[in-house]
């Protein structure tokens, strides 16, 4: 019986480690590989604790809880600008070090660790068997369990979830990356260190073994193996992984040292005939109960359509996928002078190496007016785009917001400020639904900040309804209400593009920034993305939209700016400027 209560405990210890390990590599896109390292600051400062200062079990598994998060937070600051093959690299090479210093240091117990731990107690009740220490750990799992739900399941994972799939559209939506990243880090590690405490008490020891950088990748397998970004995945691969272990070396009957080797290679062919089967994992990020018994032809009582595609019909005014209107015209007696301007540019200026991409930029966004942004390729509009919404900072010049200066802010602060931008490219969250693309954007959600999700659920549920709300009528103006329950990646480019601009709309941003939004798109979506852009100025918004197609520009644009060599060279209606025969060759290169 003890046999049977001590490979539980095991099974307990590692799925917490990869359910810790799911939030960073299957939510927010940061693949480590020191997580068992860190694991281990959690274990040996507990031994510490326990052995040299006579510690009692809880405070120092507080205590080590609390290091092994610190140890994350650090970690997490240097790998916020690395790609993922480099963060690979930082986090292997911190285990490298982590072990090998463990490894080294006499205090530490060099190779053989720190023995002779006291016997875990909690209410003087002794914890020296597997059976009793079951109980405890138990409960403290299924506490983290409950964590990780709550973090995952929520309007918080959203964000991490989209750090995953695109930075730099999370930032554009006016996300802070940040202070994103050192919090899931700081999370996981937390996690991992109290599981690495645990799991030293109830070996009675901390050693380099069973820290070291082999467990690191048999914990990125566990969580491969069961499905990355899945709520269930990480469970079903720790529990199958660890229960196989005494299997094996009980069928083969060998050693544990030969089985561990036979393991490691069963386990790599394991992941890769997955791999090639199943990348997804056993349990998909999307993976429903209800959509594979129904494919089973066991459907459940009230199966219908799944949430979040139920939703209301296009608002009045919406756009009309059937509509057979066209994109209408710019309104021809506009006072463009008269409107007050939101967005002011003077001297703006920016430089890579020797080449002035941005050269002495004055322009001026007027409010509720649609501005067009013309010119040839590497005229430098996109860079404009770049500098105005703080993707990059300019060499020169300032820029302001209704009046405040937002020279050099960074993206996720203009996007809370009022001006949002699209991309050439579009840059959806590609893996996640169009309502939760949507919904993402909204900037007043208390869900998305820690100490709030876990500390006000009912303002966070009544938070999550709103930009629910908020969402479907964003997709009903649009005109793809309809749409709402796909991924993103399951759409026409066209419709990608419209709901990029929904999500726009969903930031609650006065100033739109539109990077070809036409462009690229099926002749049949162009009247109908044109149609959507000109109806924004009557919604309130002031709009500066970078586009190629000439057609559409002239059916959008009040008011334009002609762009060329990093300088403004003329303005004044599109009708005007292509009628200069100057701008006409150099728009064409004759």
């Amino acid at each position: 019986m003890e046999y049977r209560f001590d490979i539980a405990n095991q099974v307990l210890i590692f799925v917490v480690l990869s359910l810790s390990l799911n939030l960073l590599i299957g939510y927010a896109g940061q693949v480590s590989l020191a997580h068992a390292a860190i694991a281990g600051i959690g274990g040996y400062a507990a031994a510490k604790l326990a052995i040299a200062n006579g510690m009692d079990f809880v405070p120092s598994l507080v205590l080590a809880t609390l290091m092994a998060a610190a140890a994350g937070a650090f970690l997490s600051v240097p790998a916020l600008r690395l790609t993922v093959q480099h963060l690979i690299l930082l986090t292997l090479a911190a285990a490298v070090v982590l072990v090998t210093i463990a490894n080294s240091t006499r205090d530490l117990g060099g190779a053989y660790g720190l023995v002779g731990m006291p016997v875990p107690s909690i209410f003087g009740k002794s914890l020296a068997k597997p059976s009793q220490f079951f109980w405890f750990l138990l409960c403290v799992s299924a506490i983290c369990a409950l964590l990780y739900w709550r973090l995952a399941d929520s309007p918080y994972g959203r964000v991490l979830r989209a750090l995953r799939e695109d930075e730099l559209a999370a930032r554009a939506v006016g996300k802070n990356v940040f202070v994103y990243k050192v919090q899931v880090f700081a999370l996981a590690s937390a996690m991992a260190g109290l599981m690495g405490a645990l799991w030293a008490y109830y070996l009675r020891l901390a050693s380099p073994v069973q820290f070291n950088v082999t467990q690191s990748l048999l914990l990125v397998t566990m969580v491969i193996f069961g499905g990355m970004g899945s709520l269930l995945g990480p469970v079903v691969g720790a529990a199958l992984i660890v229960v196989s272990s005494p299997i094996l070396e009980k069928n083969l009957d060998i050693g544990a040292e030969k089985a561990a080797l036979i393991r490691l290679v069963i386990y790599g062919a394991a992941l890769v005939v997955l791999m090639r089967l199943r990348p997804e994992g056993l349990i998909p990020e999307h993976f429903s109960f209800r959509r594979a018994l129904a494919r089973l032809g066991l459907p459940l009582p009230g199966a219908g359509a799944a949430a979040g595609q139920q939703s209301p019909p296009p608002a009045a005014g919406a756009a009309d996928p059937a509509a057979p209107a066209g994109p209408g015209q710019p309104d021809a007696g506009i006072d463009i002078a008269a409107r007050t301007p939101v967005v002011t540019v003077e001297g703006l200026r920016k430089a890579f190496g020797g080449i002035v991409a941005v050269d002495g930029v004055d322009l001026a966004l007027r409010e509720r007016v649609v501005t067009g942004l013309v010119g040839p390729n590497g005229a430098g509009k996109t860079t404009l785009f770049n500098l105005l919404t703080g993707v990059i900072p300019p060499d020169g010049g300032t820029i302001r917001l209704k009046g405040k200066d937002i020279t050099g802010m960074t993206p996720d602060a203009i996007a809370r400020l009022g001006m949002a931008r699209s991309f050439q490219d579009v840059r959806l969250f590609l893996r996640m639904t169009v309502l939760e693309n949507v919904m993402l954007a909204y900037s007043r959600h208390p869900g998305e900040h820690l100490p709030l999700l876990l500390g006000a659920p009912l303002a966070t549920s009544r938070a999550e309804r709103r930009a629910r709300e908020l969402a479907l009528e964003c997709l009903s103006f649009v005109g793809l209400v309809d749409k709402a329950g796909m991924l993103a990646g399951g759409l026409s480019f066209g419709e990608q593009k419209l709901v990029a601009i929904a999500r726009l709309l969903a930031t609650g941003a006065d100033v739109l920034l539109l990077d070809e939004p036409i462009s690229g798109v099926d002749p049949q979506w162009v009247d109908r993305v044109a149609l959507v852009i000109r109806a924004l100025p009557a919604q309130g918004k002031t709009v500066c939209v970078v586009e190629h197609n000439l057609y559409a520009l002239g059916q959008l644009a009040d008011h334009c700016y002609f762009m060329e060599s990093g300088r403004i060279t003329a303005e004044g209606s599109l009708q005007e400027l292509m009628a200069d025969p100057r701008l006409i060759a150099a728009y064409f290169g004759a």
